[in-house]
C-alpha cells in the first residue's frame, strides 16, 4: 500500500493526463527555416553570454520575450509573437506552436495585465507578476511535466510537514521554508520558479476563475510575503537535511513521467521498483556526467568571452598607460587559467557504488510504503561558539585569499591583474560547484578521503565569495543589457517581417497558374 501522500500524487497526475489528452489541437503556425536558424543562432550566442542553468532558460527566455513585448513593445497580444519566437529560439517543438495556444497564452497575459492594472503595480511588483506570467505560460506550453514537477514537490512537503522544527521559528515560518527548501532540494528551483509555486499558494483560486478584483486587492501583501518566504535563509539549511527524502521523490517522479497514470503499478511491485531505481541511477549519472560537460563547456565559452572583455577593457590599459608596457605573461594567464581550471573541474563527477543504490532503494521502501521520513531538526544559528568560528572562518579566509595573492606576486602580478584573477577565480569556483551539484546530489552515502575533506574545507571561502559576487552581479550584466535594449528588439522585428514576408511570397507563388 501506497503512502497517503504517493497516492494523492499519482491521481492528480492521471487527472493532468486526462485533461490535456481532452484538450483541443489547433492547426499549427507557418514557420520559416531560415529565420528560425537565424533566430536560434542568437538564442544560443545570448546564452553564452547570459549564463543559466539548463532547466531554467525556457522559462527566463518567455520572461524575456514577455518584458520586451509589454514594456518596450506595448503589445498586450502577444501569443503568435511568443509561440514563433520559441520555435526559432529552439525551446518548443514546432507541433505546440498552434493558434488555439496562441489564444490560450494571450489569455493568461491578459489576466496578468488586467491585475497589474486594477492593482496599478509598477516597479518590482509589476515585473514579478510579469516573472509570474512568464512561469504559467511555461506550464501551459508542458502541462504534464509541470504537473507532475508541482505535484511531486507538494508530496514531498506533505511527507515531511509535522516532522520539521527550527528554533527561534514558528510553526508557520518553519512551514513555510520547508516548503521552499522541498522545492529547491527536488527540482533545483529559482527564485522565479519558487515565487510562482508560493503564488498559487497563497491564491489558491488562481487558475480556477479567481476574482482579479478581490486579488489586486490583496497583492501587496501576498507579493511581500513570497519575497520574506524568498528571501529566509531557514530553507538553505534545511534543503540539505531532506536530501534523502528529494532523492527518493525524484525517482517517484521518474516513474511517473515514463508511466504516468499506470505508475501505481510499478510503485507497487518491489521488484519491479527496485530493478527500475537501478538502472535508473546507472543510466542518470552517465547523464549528469554529460550535462556537466555540456554545462561546463557553455560556462567556458561564457567565461572566456567575458575574461578576454575585460581584459582589453581593463588590464590591457592598465598597463600600457600605467606600467608601460605589456606584462604577457600575467596577461596571459588571467585570460587562459580560469576557462582551464573550469573545463577541468567539470570533466566528470565520479561514479555511484552499490552501497548508495542499496541505500536509496532502502530508504525508497520506507517512503513508499510506510510514509517513513526523517526528523528535521535545525538548531539555533548562534550559539556559544558563534564568535570562535566566525573569528576561525576569518582567519582561513585570509589565509587562503592572503596565500593565492602572495603567490601571484611572486609571478609579478600587479594590483589589478591580481583583483580580477581573484575575482574570476571566486566565479569560477562558484560556477564549478553549481554544476557539479545536481551529480552530488544523487549521493546518499558519502566518503572522503583526507586531501578531499582538506581541499573542500580551504575551498569553502572562495566559493561563498562566489556565490556572493554570482547573486551580486547578476542584475549588472552589461553584455545582456545591451543585446536586450539595443539589439534584440530590432532584430526580432526584423526576423517577425522576414517571416511574414517569406509566408506572402509564398502565398503569391501558389496563386500564380
Amino acid at each position: 500500500m501506497l503512502s497517503e501522500p504517493v497516492r494523492e500524487l499519482v491521481l492528480k497526475v492521471e487527472v493532468a493526463e486526462e485533461a490535456h489528452r481532452a484538450a483541443p489541437r489547433g492547426e499549427m503556425l507557418e514557420v520559416s527555416t531560415i529565420v528560425g536558424k537565424a533566430a536560434s543562432v542568437y538564442e544560443k550566442l545570448r546564452y553564452l553570454i547570459d549564463y543559466r542553468e539548463e532547466h531554467t532558460i525556457r522559462r527566463a527566455a518567455l520572461e524575456r520575450i514577455l518584458k520586451r513585448r509589454v514594456f518596450i513593445e506595448l503589445k498586450a497580444e502577444s501569443g503568435l509573437i511568443l509561440l514563433q519566437e520559441l520555435v526559432d529560439g529552439k525551446y518548443i517543438p514546432k507541433e505546440l506552436a498552434t493558434e488555439e495556444m496562441a489564444r490560450e497564452i494571450d489569455g493568461i497575459i491578459a489576466k496578468y495585465l488586467e491585475l497589474r492594472r486594477l492593482a496599478n503595480a509598477n516597479g518590482n511588483t509589476g515585473r514579478r507578476l510579469i516573472s509570474f506570467a512568464a512561469t504559467e505560460i511555461d506550464a501551459h506550453l508542458s502541462p504534464v511535466v509541470y504537473a507532475i514537477d508541482h505535484e511531486s514537490a507538494e508530496a514531498l512537503y506533505k511527507s515531511l510537514k509535522g516532522r520539521a522544527s527550527a528554533y527561534g521559528y514558528s510553526e508557520e515560518e518553519t512551514n513555510a521554508q520547508l516548503y521552499s527548501a522541498c522545492w529547491r532540494a527536488l527540482l533545483g528551483a529559482d527564485d522565479e520558479r519558487l515565487s510562482y509555486a508560493l503564488w498559487l499558494l497563497y491564491v489558491p483560486g488562481w487558475n480556477n476563475g479567481a476574482d482579479i478584483q478581490e486579488v489586486a486587492q490583496k497583492l501587496p501583501a501576498v507579493i511581500g510575503n513570497i519575497r520574506a518566504t524568498i528571501a529566509g535563509h531557514l530553507q538553505w539549511r534545511i534543503a540539505p537535511k531532506i536530501k534523502n527524502e528529494a532523492i527518493y521523490f525524484r525517482i517517484i517522479r521518474r516513474v511517473l513521467e515514463l508511466h504516468g497514470g499506470g505508475a501505481a503499478r510499478v510503485l507497487e511491485n518491489t521488484t519491479q521498483l527496485d530493478q527500475f531505481t537501478r538502472e535508473f541511477l546507472d543510466e542518470t549519472y552517465e547523464h549528469e556526467n554529460e550535462r556537466i560537460q555540456k554545462s561546463g563547456m557553455r560556462a567556458v565559452l561564457y567565461l572566456f568571452i567575458t575574461k578576454m572583455t575585460v581584459a582589453l577593457i581593463a588590464e590591457l590599459p592598465y598597463e600600457l598607460f600605467v606600467l608601460g608596457g605589456i606584462h604577457y605573461f600575467p596577461l596571459s594567464v588571467n585570460i587562459l587559467f580560469h576557462p582551464l581550471l573550469l573545463f577541468a573541474l567539470t570533466r566528470r563527477a565520479g561514479a555511484l557504488d552499490e552501497a548508495n543504490t542499496n541505500a536509496i532503494i532502502e530508504g525508497l521502501h520506507g517512503v513508499l510504503y510506510e510514509g517513513r521520513v526523517r526528523t528535521v531538526r535545525v538548531k539555533s544559528a548562534y550559539t556559544g561558539f558563534t564568535v570562535a568560528f566566525s573569528f576561525a572562518y576569518l582567519i582561513l579566509f585570509i589565509f587562503v585569499f592572503g596565500g593565492v595573492i602572495g603567490v601571484l606576486q611572486l609571478m609579478k602580478f600587479n594590483p589589478v591583474s591580481i583583483g580580477l584573477f581573484l575575482f574570476f577565480l571566486a566565479l569560477v569556483s562558484y560556477f564549478a560547484f553549481r554544476i557539479r551539484y545536481r551529480a552530488r546530489r544523487w549521493k546518499l552515502v558519502r566518503e572522503q578521503g583526507t586531501i578531499a575533506i582538506i581541499l573542500g574545507v580551504l575551498a569553502v571561502p572562495i566559493i561563498r565569495a562566489g556565490e556572493w559576487l554570482s547573486r551580486t552581479f547578476s542584475t549588472i550584466n552589461v553584455f545582456v543589457m545591451f543585446l536586450d535594449f539595443i539589439i534584440e528588439t530590432p532584430f526580432k522585428r526584423l526576423l517577425h517581417f522576414a517571416n511574414q514576408f517569406l509566408i506572402y511570397l509564398r502565398e503569391k507563388g501558389e496563386e500564380i497558374r
